[in-house]
């Protein structure tokens, strides 16, 4: 059920969410960046006596909040307040920044990756701080990261020279989604990530097609290789990538068959988008298989009718718990030097993966609130599908982190053209943030024990 006081508040809490959204914050606009972070720092001062901004050069500022609660306990509430870029802007049904409401859902780029979780989040704070006018039972940071869409730059350097007063007990990670049949999701840990880039240079210059039937092309030679880190079902064939892979025990297995895989909400009619493979396994291999994407593929964009002399692709690797990017690129360095010479490889950016299980007692209160606000089991994600800086947290802060359902459903276009949340989905993502609070508190996370 609803607090009453989230309905009685409802048109401020969209016009806030929807306000932060007609930033532009688009990683690389610092404009943009700085103008939001003014906006974010502003609002947390009317809940904080203690807001500070921690520069990441180039960047722009993590926007920090502190709570003091009467515990030692400390609860760290992580959000990001960058967005993916547009885009084509002819694919929008209404400007990316403009955030309409329409059809009940707020249309804009990031308005559930990341500004509901920013904006929900402290409406929730301001409810728990209303509820304990005589000071909050334990404490609470909110941090708020400028640049998470392209890998945390300094980030890390934040947390490790600030790690003493960013000390936490657990964070709430930034929101997941909900299953196509409504059910919450709930992921622990993270993903890593590593991105590489080939190149390879053969001919002098571009060439007139007639000379295809005798030249090497570095196009085609590049898409092979591509192919070649792959098996044909989809897993990485690079021997030794793999071997210090999480493997699932029976009860992680049997946790990946409760989740429901995406279908309607992001397939073109008549076209399966999934592997061909048996249900049950490719919902193991969507939590616990490390992954491979083209991330970009360059050829001279003068190139016509002709044979290219070069090109460049760029390849990003999903890394589950255990694998260390930097092995992980050597492995691949070696494997392509051995069947594709000619190619360069270059390391672009890593992002180590974090893992956090799933039976603790800050685990138990994130399910039970998951639970109640969204009025559907919980479906337990033991690595969170996407990629994030959660191990700089685990290394620097020793904090364990989870990622609850929030604003987003599959069909939002997280990344997209027309991303957009429900309305009536942010209101039960507020309740929910208020349910967790409560819980914790309930539970012992009070208690300095």
């Amino acid at each position: 059920m609803r607090d009453p006081r989230i309905d009685a508040e409802r048109e401020q809490s969209i016009r806030e969410w929807q306000e932060f959204c007609r930033f532009p914050s688009v990683a690389s606009d610092r404009v943009a960046i700085e103008a939001a972070a003014d906006w974010l720092e502003q609002k947390l001062r009317r809940l904080s006596e203690r807001v500070e901004r921690i520069e990441i050069p180039e960047y722009g500022p993590v926007v920090v909040a502190y709570f003091p609660g009467a515990s030692d306990k400390t609860l760290m509430l992580y959000n990001h307040y960058d967005v993916q870029p547009v885009g084509d802007l002819d694919q929008w049904i209404s400007g990316p920044f403009e955030s309409e409401i329409r059809d009940g859902a707020m249309w804009a780029r990031g308005a559930c990756d990341d500004k509901a979780d920013v904006t929900s989040r402290l409406r929730a704070l301001e409810l728990f701080i209303e509820d304990h006018p005589d000071g909050l039972p334990y404490s609470m940071i909110y941090l708020a990261d400028p640049c998470e869409e392209i890998g945390s730059p300094g980030l890390e350097t934040v947390l490790a020279e600030n790690s003493e007063r960013l000390s936490a007990d657990a964070v709430l990670w930034e929101s997941y989604l909900r299953e196509d049949d409504g059910r919450p999701a709930v992921g622990f840990g993270c993903r890593g990530g590593m991105e590489i880039s080939l190149s390879l240079n053969i001919l002098a210059s571009n060439q007139h097609p007639s000379y295809s039937q005798i030249l090497r092309s570095a196009p085609l030679e590049l898409m092979r290789a591509i192919t070649s880190l792959t098996t044909e079902d989809g897993l990485i064939a690079v021997p030794g990538f793999t071997d210090s892979a999480l493997r699932p025990d029976a009860a992680a297995k049997a946790r990946t068959q409760e989740l429901s895989l995406p279908g309607d909400a992001i397939s073109l009619p008549g076209v399966n988008p999934l592997k061909d493979l048996p249900a049950a396994e490719l919902k193991e291999r969507f939590i616990f298989t490390p992954s491979m994407s083209l991330s970009g593929f360059d050829i001279d964009p003068s190139v016509s009718h002709s044979v290219p002399a070069k090109g460049t692709a760029k390849v990003r690797f999903g890394l589950v718990p255990g694998m260390d990017p930097h092995a992980c690129f050597e492995t691949v360095k070696a494997f392509l030097r051995d069947t594709a010479p000619d190619i360069q490889v270059e390391l672009i950016r890593t992002m180590q993966p974090a893992f956090s299980p799933v039976d603790t007692p800050f685990a138990v209160s994130v399910l039970e609130a998951a639970a109640k606000a969204f009025e559907a089991e919980p479906v337990v994600y033991d690595v969170m599908t996407g990629s994030g800086p959660g191990a700089f947290f685990l290394e620097h802060l020793g904090a364990p982190l989870i990622s609850p359902t929030g604003t987003l459903r599959p069909e939002g276009n997280m990344h997209g053209y027309n991303e957009h949340g429900y309305l009536e989905d942010y209101l039960t993502h507020i309740q929910f943030t208020l349910d967790l609070l409560n819980n914790l508190e309930a539970n012992g996370f009070a208690n300095n024990d």
